[in-house]
């Protein structure tokens, strides 16, 4: 096997493997239940209205669906979306517009347009493991700022005190990431308030603010709160706001399908760095995507999506709450909506070492470490209630516990 590692470029040096999908690789055994992966449930799939979209597009419009497209995206798709997010109180023309390779794509362009070696980008902690990929691999940083006790945004003077001391500094910000909607991987969801904080901060200091919103329509409890994108439209409408979506979560994640909402002269360079990506998003998948769309069967799917998640995510938060040790240093999320729940275990135990003993008792989940560019703390994990069964959930989280439990036996014995 030849050596090239002294021929690889910096950023090739700087990119990690995600530990997530490293740990799904030991996570496939069948005996092994897995809250681990970010997986939507197969069985909201709508496998026969898509096998029916797809034989259209076969027999109406096979030769243009298999040629090269434009980079911007398939005209049928982009009016549907502009449909879709019209329905969600978002107003969207065709520039403002771009198709991509679903939100994975989309947050290693906006890396690639605004990050140089050594800048930084304010993120959360914890905050998406696939952000801080994306950010890393371009050889840039992340300065982490912490949640606030309600779980509703960021600590606002937190973010103020530490961007202030980081401009001082020398440090060079480019952006805010985000995901206000059930943030991946605890399950928080941003208050009206911090996110109008969030943009008059934006405001503020110039800096974009790149809101990835792969879970916003996949809310099963409450009432809806305008995306920060919105916030901007309706009111300065400065155009500081880079919206992602995707179809991964509302739809299926194998059609790798997604959107990026923005100003135009944003799309524009997001165009421009896309066509040294791929030339185009997959042609056929957006006319599949599309001509599915016009059948108006997507909110039907979305609906019973947050039916199922409600349920699952009901029956995980009951099983901790009748297998997890009683402790007042045991807590976890409750999320209103999305995929995930985020659990907190005593300081004492390191969730890294912990997931070796709960793979021995057959039960694997993403330790919280993996969350954090800076500092990372131990005492974690992040738990996926939308794949498992009700039967796997139930007995995932009773072998779950009995590994806490003899964790924190150990851990007081020393």
């Amino acid at each position: 096997m030849p050596d090239f590692g002294s021929l690889f470029s910096i950023n090739a040096n700087n990119m990690k493997a995600s530990t997530i999908r490293e740990l799904l690789k030991l996570t496939q055994k069948p005996d092994i239940i897995s809250f681990a992966g970010g997986l939507p449930a197969p069985e909201v799939f709508p496998v026969e209205d898509l096998r029916a979209a797809a034989n259209v597009i076969f027999d109406t419009k096979a030769k243009q669906a298999l040629q090269y497209g434009t980079t911007e995206g398939d005209d049928g798709l982009r009016e549907e979306l502009i449909k879709f997010e019209q329905k969600q109180g978002v107003e969207l023309k065709k520039e403002n517009l771009l198709v991509v390779s679903a939100s994975q794509q989309a947050l290693d362009i906006v890396a690639k347009l605004f990050l140089d070696p050594g800048d930084y980008v304010i993120a959360g902690r914890p905050t998406y493991l696939g952000a801080l990929q994306a950010i890393q691999s371009y050889s840039a940083k992340v300065l982490g700022i912490p949640f606030s006790e309600a779980q509703d945004g960021f600590d606002m003077d937190a973010l103020r005190k530490r961007h202030a001391e980081a401009v001082a500094g020398g440090k060079k910000i480019k952006y805010i990431y985000v995901i206000p909607d059930f943030q991946n991987p605890a399950g928080f969801c941003w208050s009206l308030e911090k996110r109008k904080a969030l943009l008059e901060f934006a405001y503020e200091t110039g800096l974009p603010i790149l809101e990835d919103s792969p879970y916003r329509e996949i809310r099963f409890l409450g009432e809806a709160i305008p995306s920060i994108y919105q916030l901007d439209q309706r009111g300065a409408n400065k155009g500081v706001v880079i919206n992602l979506k995707t179809f991964s979560k509302i739809l299926v994640p194998g059609a790798r399908m997604g959107w990026i909402m923005a100003d135009p002269a944003v799309i524009s360079k997001c165009v421009v760095a896309k066509q040294a990506m791929d030339l185009c998003t997959n042609v056929f998948t957006q006319m599949w995507i599309a001509e599915y769309m016009r059948t108006g069967k997507l909110d039907a799917v979305i609906r019973s999506t947050r039916e199922l998640y409600k349920v699952k995510r009901n029956h995980m938060v009951e099983a901790l709450e009748r297998y997890m040790p009683k402790r007042a240093d045991i807590r976890w999320t409750r999320p209103e909506g999305g995929l995930f729940l985020w659990l907190t275990l005593p300081e004492s135990i390191d969730t890294d070492r912990l997931l070796l003993k709960a793979i021995e008792k057959k039960v694997a989940f993403v330790a919280g470490s993996g969350f954090y560019a800076d500092e990372p703390e131990h005492n974690s994990m992040r738990m996926n209630f939308s794949y498992p069964s009700l039967e796997q959930i139930e007995e995932g989280v009773k072998r779950l516990g009995l590994a806490v439990k003899e964790a924190i036996d150990e851990s007081e014995r020393r």
